[in-house]
């Protein structure tokens, strides 16, 4: 009896396992560099703080088929300003205005529920 049960158990934790697996979504191709980029969507977090909107995701990049380097993205939005990102290989000077079409914002808006607009050329 107690191994049936034990049978039934571990085929409905395997069921619920595999529903809820992460994945790396392919979210864009670099021509010049010839890397694929990938979003860990298990890693979007996001947020808001008395300065704005933020939210972040890890990519891996990789090229035919190899992982090159992992690479965590910040990307946040003072108030009424425009998108700005940072990345684990800038030197956390400065943030970079996001420019459309970008599609890992696009997607990490998307999977977050959250909307944007684009006006000339920033993200709002």
């Amino acid at each position: 009896m107690s191994r049936i049960f034990f049978a039934l158990t571990f085929a409905v934790t395997l069921i619920f396992a595999e529903n809820c697996a992460a994945a790396d979504i392919w979210v864009e191709h670099w021509d010049s560099e010839n890397i694929d980029v990938y979003a860990m969507d298990d890693t979007i977090t996001s947020g808001t703080s008395d300065t704005g909107s933020y939210f972040k995701v890890t990519t891996k990049f990789v090229r035919n088929g190899q992982l090159l380097e992992v690479v965590n993205w910040s990307f946040s939005k003072f108030h009424d300003d425009m998108w700005r990102y940072e990345t684990s290989k800038m030197d956390g000077q400065h943030t970079t205005v996001v420019i459309p079409r970008n599609p890992l914002f696009e997607f990490c808006m998307d999977k977050l529920g959250r909307s944007y607009k684009i006006v000339d050329m920033w993200y709002y």
